[in-house]
């Protein structure tokens, strides 16, 4: 079954990439010759193949270069945990598949159009890499991608118009990289996004500039950055946002309107800050919210009326607060709807 597989990809390769230059031809000559060696293998050592589901498992099985003996027909395509540092043209055989992750591997660059034949493709995983650059040339072809992860590689900079060719992206995870500069038209074209990380990178502000193009945008992970302090309006165009994770963005000063314009906002993180004070003011913005995690931060008191405004408010965390020794009374007098409060109580806390 595989052989005769192998005899119907080689046919194809040859009708449509049939050489017009010697050089070419020589190269097409060693491809015929390394499937014609393998034929009676298909499947490389260390792999798990399914022709059936059209699903392909190559973890940690010391792969340095992507297998081209594969079905062509291959859907999911799991090369986890490989030694592989480079993305060669062996993708271009596989034109149906719609699943891909190449996490933890030693991928060092991604060159031009390597993608291109992926129209199909719906996720790719490049998290865990060596990643420090990609441009807008390096998504080509991915017409259908909803999710790209970029995970923990090692970005710098974000320029502009970078994903652009990527119109239905919906979740991008640019989080453990190095980012420090993002250009204000760097996210332009995802109209569609509605999951972003950015978290643990070495931004110094929010890329307040960039957000309006991110008009549906329902998630923004924004944590284990240097902010230390939220201007005005800092989450401006982000109508429709729901969840905000700050946590340990080294915040010390949140401005009084830093949070306007969030009306549909229900769950903030600000744990592990700087904060010494409850920013009564600034929360009260938020009218919907449902849940905030403000614990790990350095205020000693939360006072009367602390979370005045937050009439939809079910759930506070405050575990962490090692500062916190008084709760005032009435601290959560407009909170009617509140269900649950979790804190770790200290030695020398009141109420």
């Amino acid at each position: 079954m595989i052989a005769k597989l192998l005899r119907i990809f080689w046919a194809n390769i040859v009708r449509k990439y049939w050489p017009r230059t010697p050089t070419a031809m020589l190269k097409l000559f060693f491809v015929g010759l390394l499937i014609s060696s393998v034929q009676a293998v298909g499947c490389p050592t260390g792999c798990v193949c399914n022709d059936e589901t059209y699903v392909v498992q190559c973890e940690k099985s010391k792969l340095d270069v992507l297998p081209i003996t594969l079905n062509p027909a291959i859907q999911r395509l799991v090369l986890r945990n490989n030694k592989i540092k480079t993305i060669d043209a062996a993708f271009q055989f596989y034109k149906d598949l719609q699943y891909v992750d190449l996490s933890s591997n030693h991928l060092i660059s991604i060159p031009t159009k390597s993608f291109i034949y992926q129209e199909k493709l719906q996720e790719l995983h490049l998290n865990k890499n060596k990643l420090s650059g990609v441009t807008n040339k390096t998504f080509q072809g991915l017409k259908s991608l909803t999710v790209l992860n970029l995970r923990e590689n090692f970005l710098e900079e974000l320029p502009r118009g970078l994903f652009t060719v990527l119109s239905k992206l919906e979740e991008l995870n640019l989080g453990q990289n190095r980012i420090s500069k993002i250009d204000a038209l760097a996210f332009d074209g995802l109209l569609a996004l509605r999951v972003l990380y950015l978290d643990d990178n070495q931004l110094t502000s929010v890329p307040t500039p960039s957000f309006p193009l991110m008009g549906s945008l329902a998630e923004l992970h924004v944590g284990l950055n240097s902010f230390t302090f939220l201007p005005d309006d800092a989450f401006e165009g982000l109508n429709k946002l729901s969840v905000l994770d700050l946590s340990g963005a080294a915040l010390s000063d949140i401005g009084n309107d830093a949070f306007r314009g969030l009306n549909t906002l229900r769950n903030l993180n600000l744990a592990d800050n700087k904060l010494s004070r409850i920013p009564t003011k600034q929360l009260s913005h938020l009218s919907r919210l449902e849940e905030l995690t403000i614990g790990q931060n350095e205020f000693t008191t939360v006072e009367s009326n602390s979370f005045k405004g937050l009439s939809n408010l079910r759930k506070l965390d405050i575990t962490g607060a090692t500062h916190l020794v008084n709760i005032e009374k009435g601290a959560f007098a407009d909170n009617l709807n509140i269900e649950t409060i979790i804190w770790r109580v200290t030695e020398n806390w009141k109420i």
